[in-house]
């Protein structure tokens, strides 16, 4: 599970009322250390501008060469009042652009999401080559927060880590 820092962290954002996007910047950024850290070669990015000027929540790119940074993983973040199918469908928009727009900076055959509304998360992929739509790998669940939040993101780390 999350150590005791980033359990206070959600805790603190949970304990607010109609809380903004900006609210759940910590609790996000102590789950994706969690998973993808220093030690494993990851970078976690905050607020990069993305396609059009439009800011990205968070970029995670994997470590290497200081002339070749991967990006691996691209996160978007919405306020909680957003959890409605317009919501949902505005995540996966973003990510959608997001993505694409990152595609020819990796050298790895896909770029991956994670999609939040409040702590409710959803995980998808892209391709590099074909289509750029992306597939949804899981589907939205309730609560990234909790022990079975916990396991699914460490599965889905899994499968990142062993990106090619």
């Amino acid at each position: 599970m999350y150590d005791a820092t980033t359990v206070e962290e959600i805790t603190y954002a949970k304990s607010l009322n109609d809380p903004t996007e900006d609210k759940f910047h910590g609790s996000y950024d102590a789950i994706l250390h969690t998973f993808f850290n220093t030690a494993s070669g990851y970078i976690v990015e905050h607020q990069v501008m993305g396609p059009g000027g439009k800011p990205e929540f968070i970029i995670v790119r994997r470590g290497g060469t200081p002339s070749q940074r991967n990006p691996v993983i691209i996160v978007e973040l919405k306020r909680p009042s957003k959890w409605n199918a317009a919501g949902k469908q505005e995540v996966l928009n973003d990510l959608t652009q997001y993505i694409e727009g990152r595609l020819d900076h990796t050298s790895y055959s896909k770029i991956y999401g994670i999609g939040a509304i409040g702590f409710h998360w959803m995980t998808c992929e892209m391709p590099k080559t074909g289509p750029h739509v992306p597939t949804v790998i899981n589907n939205w669940h309730d609560d990234i927060t909790t022990a079975a939040g916990y396991a699914l993101l460490h599965t889905f780390a899994n499968t990142v880590h062993n990106i090619s």
